[in-house]
């Protein structure tokens, strides 16, 4: 099953174009605006009280187009942008096939790239170590979390320790690697009750 695909990535590169172009429609706005009082500002004669109130238009106008930018490209556009680099970074980054038992849901906020995520957590063997450990794999904070029953095997492929895609394996498919991985299976041999060693 899917995890990551292309369309998340072409979902987020949609919002940060919309974002980037209602900035660009903003400040154009602006200028324009600007411009225009600041036409207004010199055709009036010398010493007109005029002067006063087209420098408060400007000053407050400036204000609200300040607080606008910084509110609208520090939060919105800037978590966009991150998200859409780490996604395009998934696209093409190393990945790697791993398998464990799949043990618990943890919902604590934690940090890839900038990246608001949380985790699934799996009992993961580790043949250098001859031990099982537990590994946690990350998923969108804002996604739910994929369903996988408690103690379910899985294959998943990440990319950063991140999700990218996974399956489910079969208590048969499991049951068989387990026997060709046994280095001395015991078999009885019904005719003479003697064991022998495959």
């Amino acid at each position: 099953m899917q995890y990551f695909d292309e369309n998340e990535l072409l979902k987020l590169k949609k919002h940060r174009s919309k974002l980037l172009w209602v900035f660009g429609v903003t400040v154009g706005i602006y200028l324009l605006i600007t411009a225009g009082l600041l036409t207004w500002y010199i055709l009036l004669p010398y010493a007109s009280p005029t002067h006063g109130v087209i420098k408060a238009i400007e000053f407050v106008l400036t204000g609200l187009v300040i607080i606008f930018l910084f509110v609208f490209m520090g939060i919105p556009f800037k978590r966009t942008n991150k998200n859409y680099k780490f996604c395009l970074h998934l696209q093409d980054g190393k990945r790697e096939v791993s398998e464990g038992s799949f043990f618990e849901y943890d919902e604590d906020i934690q940090y890839q790239e900038g990246i608001d995520c949380k985790s699934l957590v799996f009992i993961e063997w580790n043949k250098y170590k001859k031990d099982y450990f537990e590994r946690k794999v990350l998923v969108f904070y804002d996604k739910p979390f994929p369903e996988i029953p408690q103690a379910q095997d899985v294959r998943y492929v990440t990319q950063g320790n991140f999700l990218i895609s996974y399956e489910f394996i079969s208590p048969d498919e499991k049951t068989q690697k387990i026997e060709e991985q046994a280095p001395n299976r015991i078999e009885w041999d019904d005719s003479d009750d003697d064991i022998q060693k495959i």
